[in-house]
This record gives structure tokens, sequence and C-alpha cells, in this order.
């Protein structure tokens, strides 16, 4: 098979498969009226394309053959890359034929999104033979380009891609930019467009631009001589400043603290909202990760904490269970202020993470996450029976729970000042999961999670710090359920299924084991953007799915990893490899070498 083939047709196939499958659920027909800018370039033609265009840049990626890293040439990498387009092109062409001859309206009984005006945006609003044509064309086109710029080296790459990514993050954050662009007094006309509501072209444009030069100064500044030299070769008087930290740190803490402060009056209520409720399943992902990025035990109940402090938080603080008649009084409450509550909240939900770590402590793996899920089906179950109705409210729930407001504060009804809350919880659970990381404890759960039974022989008491890990993990995710009962004000079943428990894996997962940062960037993707992108809501199901895929497939540390999780990944893939090679008789000196992620 000649080389370009041999590397186009597995992207290739991949590319025809992800047109192929976001047409047939509606994604392409949903956004054909949504444009990226101008009225020329929707979304539906961006999402139609982008696949071929990723394709081609896988096609054109380094490889590792017998030991040898083998990099395209740029005329290599653009053919490789055209070959791998025109190979998905003409799979969706083949792909249109059939559905033409088998007819759309018969395919949509089954299918229902497949119909004659998606067959007609497929095949970008012209006749099926043109349409054929134009997905030859432009898929050779489209993937020679991502073959090319992934041959670039990685300043060129950065400078060639800083104006199509600036495009597309303001098209797609037009909800966020343009109410930003508001509430800081001015109109948004310059930048979007009043009728389509996508980018001008005028304002597109420069906006690509300005972040451009930007990027390209910023280049330069670091290739300056100065910039280079290693940092005991640089004047001591500009490597430290006030605490130790060097001037262009302490700017930029100084900035990020101001932005954070005033992000809640920049997006406007709205959108502090959904800010609100990024922060809540923060605290949920901290909590996660202590027992799985940190202990490395699975959890899948985890929404058992989370439903824990929020009816806990209810309860204490003298909520009432929704009844056929109204509201009535539980069978137990106190009428505490809300933060004389929130401590014995966690210390309440620390005792059920011993109950819960107590019958699972032998079990590790899949048995340990098929038990944790059967704990959170139990707590699921037990908050819609009839037995805890007179005291959670059963099906019905609770009402009335306390707002937990400061002087003229509103935390239930103003976002904005719940955004403040959220973020007191928010640095507090940082700071708690920060300081154990690097502790003994810390040190002990990474021993735990590496090899527990090396960790055991090494006098590490393996029961003592799972019991610890699901206590700490069960104190933090309550904070989350109490911060959930303050934003809503009232609780019911419906808040806490399983999918909670899935959905703050999948954030902990996404950003990276182990990793805090990761932890925040995972929430705010899997969370944020379906809050800020009302097109992308209803698939949002279909969004995760893909998004999980893509990073356990392409970056399985996640997208900010934890060092030590990356390291001991690439070590089990040279393990991996040298197994491979001792099976195939091949010399075991032959290494290969790890492309950075």
């Amino acid at each position: 098979m000649p080389a370009p083939l041999a590397r186009a047709w597995k992207p290739a196939l991949i590319a025809g498969i992800v047109v192929v499958y976001v047409s047939a659920v509606g994604l392409i027909e949903q956004f054909a009226e949504v444009y990226a800018i101008g009225t020329q370039v929707s979304l539906a033609r961006v999402l139609l394309l982008l696949p071929l265009f990723l394709a081609g840049w896988v096609a054109t990626r380094t490889t590792v053959e017998r030991g040898e890293r083998k990099v395209l040439a740029m005329p290599q990498a653009a053919l490789s890359g055209a070959v791998t387009g025109l190979v998905g092109g003409a799979m969706v062409s083949i792909v249109l034929l059939a559905v033409d001859a088998i007819d759309p309206d018969t395919i949509g009984e089954v299918l229902i999104a497949v119909s004659t005006k998606l067959l007609g945006i497929v095949s970008f609003d012209q006749s099926l033979g043109t349409g054929i044509v134009l997905w030859l064309v432009l898929g050779a086109v489209v993937g020679a380009l991502g073959g090319v710029v992934r041959a670039l080296s990685p300043g060129a790459r950065r400078v060639v891609l800083a104006g199509p990514l600036t495009i597309g993050v303001l098209a797609i954050l037009q909800r966020v930019v343009s109410t930003a662009i508001k509430e800081l007094g001015f109109r948004p006309d310059f930048l979007y467009d009043s009728k389509t509501s996508g980018l001008t072209w005028a304002g597109g444009i420069a906006a690509a631009v300005i972040v451009t030069l930007a990027v390209v100064g910023r280049d330069v500044l670091r290739s300056r001589p100065e910039a280079a030299a290693a940092p005991a070769a640089r004047p001591a008087a500009a490597s430290t400043g006030l605490g130790g930290f060097t001037t262009r740190q302490l700017v930029q803490g100084a900035v990020a603290i101001i932005a954070v402060l005033a992000l809640p009056w920049v997006i406007g209520t709205a959108l502090s909202g959904t800010v609100g409720t990024v922060m809540i399943f923060i605290l949920l992902g901290l909590g996660l990760n202590i027992v799985v990025g940190f202990a490395g035990l699975l959890d899948l109940g985890y929404v058992a904490f989370f439903a824990f402090g929020a009816y806990a938080t209810a309860l204490l603080t003298g909520a009432q269970v929704n009844t056929t008649d109204g509201a009535g009084d539980p069978a137990f409450s106190l009428g505490l202020n809300f933060y004389v509550a929130i401590p014995i909240v966690v210390l309440l939900a620390a005792g059920v993470g011993l109950l819960v770590g107590s019958p699972v402590l032998r079990l590790r793996g899949d048995y340990l996450a098929i038990v944790t899920l059967g704990l959170g089906e139990v707590v699921s179950t037990l908050v819609t029976s009839k037995w805890a109705e007179g005291l959670v409210g059963g099906p019905q729930g609770m009402r009335d729970i306390t707002g937990g407001d400061i002087g003229p504060t509103d935390f239930q009804n103003n976002p904005r000042h719940f955004y403040y809350l959220a973020l007191v919880f928010v640095l507090l659970a940082l700071y708690t999961s920060w300081r154990l990381q690097y502790s003994r404890v810390g040190r002990a759960w990474n021993a735990m999670r590496e090899d527990e039974q090396v960790a055991d022989a090494m006098g590490i008491s393996t029961t003592r710090y799972k019991l610890l890990a699901f206590a700490t993990g069960g104190a933090i995710g309550s904070l989350g359920g109490a911060l959930l009962a303050i934003q809503l004000g009232s609780l019911t079943p419906r808040s806490f299924d399983v999918n909670v428990s899935i959905l703050a894996l999948a954030v902990v997962i996404l950003g990276g084991l182990g990793s805090l940062r990761g932890v925040m960037v995972g929430s705010l993707a899997l969370v944020g953007l379906p809050g800020f992108l009302r097109e992308f809501e209803e698939f949002r199901p279909l969004a995760l799915g893909a998004v999980i895929i893509a990073i356990m497939l392409l970056r399985p540390q996640g997208i900010l990893p934890n060092v030590r999780v990356t390291e001991d990944i690439a070590d089990e893939d040279r393990d991996q490899d040298a197994w491979a090679r001792a099976a195939a008789g091949q010399p075991a000196t032959e290494t290969s070498a790890v492309e950075p992620a």
C-alpha cells in the first residue's frame, strides 16, 4: 500500500463516520442557520469540514517505526493530507448517493433527523452531483491544509492557527462575549451582526489579526537572548520580588484576582448562574479527585455525598417538606444558621464516608466501582421511599431552604451574590486538596494508587488511608450539595440520580486524574460550555460522550494532567511496547520514543 494511502485510510474512515454521525443525529440541521462569520460561513459547514481537516492533521503526525521517528516533509505532508481528505470526502459522497437512492424520507422513519432538507445542507445547497464534486475537491483541499499546518514548525503553527481559533472561539462564545460587551456599556455591533448573531467580517478579521500579532510578539520576546538565558544566568534582582515571586508572577496574580472578582459583573446575571453551577461541580470534582485521582479508588456512587450534603443542610436549617396540602415540618429539623450548620454537615458527611468505605475495603478496580454504584443507588432509592417521606419529603422533596444571606446579600435569588459564596467554598476546597496532595497523607494515597500491595508491604496502613480518602472526599462533596440547596431553595430526588456521579467522574477524567487545575477545566468544559451555548444544550450527552472518547484515545492523561500520572501512563506504554517487541522476536534494544502530548 502506498505510504500516503497507508497513513490516510484510518483517519479518513473516522472523519467520514463523524460527518455522517453528526448529520444523522441532527447537529448539522440544527446549526444550518447559526453563522460563525458573515452569512456565508455557518456552524453547520464548519462541522462538516472540520473532521476532514483534523484527519489530514492526524495522517501527517510523527510516527515511530523500528525505533526511528518518521517526520514528513512539507510536500509529503500536503500529499498525505490531501489523500486523507479526498478519501474522507469520497466516503461521505458514497453515503449521500445511498441516501438519495433509498429516499431520505424513508430513512427518516428510522433516523428522524434524516430528511430531504438535511441532504441539501450536506450537499452544500447544490444538486447531488455538484455536492459530491464539492466534497471531493473540498476534502482534498481541507485535508491538505491540515497536513501542511501539522508539518509547520511549532512557532509557525501557533501563528497560523491563532487567527482561525480566535474566530472560532468568538463565534461559539457569542452569547458570553456579547453579554460582556453590553455589561461594559458598549454595543457589540462592531463584532457581532445583530441579525445573524454571527461575527461580522470586519470584527472577526480584526480580532484574528490582533491575536495573531500578540502571538508573534510573544514569540519574539521569548526568542530574545536574555529571555532564553538559564535562570541562574539572569540578574538576581529580576528573578525575585515580593515574597520570592517575580514581578511578572505578581502582575499575573493581581490580574487573575481582579478578573475572578469582577467576572459576575462582566458576564451578566444569567451567565453568573451558570458559573455558580460550574463551581458546584468543581466541588464535586475536587472531592471525587481525592478518592479517584489521589487514592485510586474508583467510586461510581459519589452522588450519595452530594445528596447527603443537600438534605442535611435543609434539615439542619429548618426547611419544610412538600406535601399534598402544601408544606409541613419534617420529622427532624433544627433551625440553625447556615454557617453554623455547614461544619456539622461536613463532619456528618465525613462519617458517612467512613460508613461507605468500610464495606469496600477489600475491593478494588471494577468490583469497587460496582459496589459503590450500588451504594449510590441505595441512597437514591431511600430519598424517594415512603419510609423517608416524613423526613425528606420523598418524591416531592423539600422547600423553603435558607438562603444563607449575610446582610444585604441574596445568595438564593441573585446569581451574582451566589457566585461569591460559591467562590469561597471552592477556594477552601482547593486549598485543602492542595495541602493534602503534598502532605504525608497525599504521598500515602499516591503509593496506594500506584500499587496497593507494595504500599502495604512498605508499612502504609491502606485500610486507614482508604477510609480517610472516602471521608475527606465525602466531606468536600457535601459542600457541593449544600451549595445546591442554597442555590435552588428546594430539593427533589431527580437532582441526585446516577448521572451526577458519571458527570463528576467525567470531570475528573477529562481534566486529568489527580490534577486540581484539571478539575476546574473539566467542570468548565462539561458543565459550563453547555450552559453558555444554548444551541448545544439538547446535544449535551452526545458532546459529553464524544469528548470522553476523544480524550481517552488522544490524551488519556487528561487536558491538564498530574505530572506523576502522565509519567505512569508513559511507563505503561513503554512496557507494552517492550512486551510487543519481545513477542515479535525483535531486539530489546530498540526503544520507541514517546511523543510529547
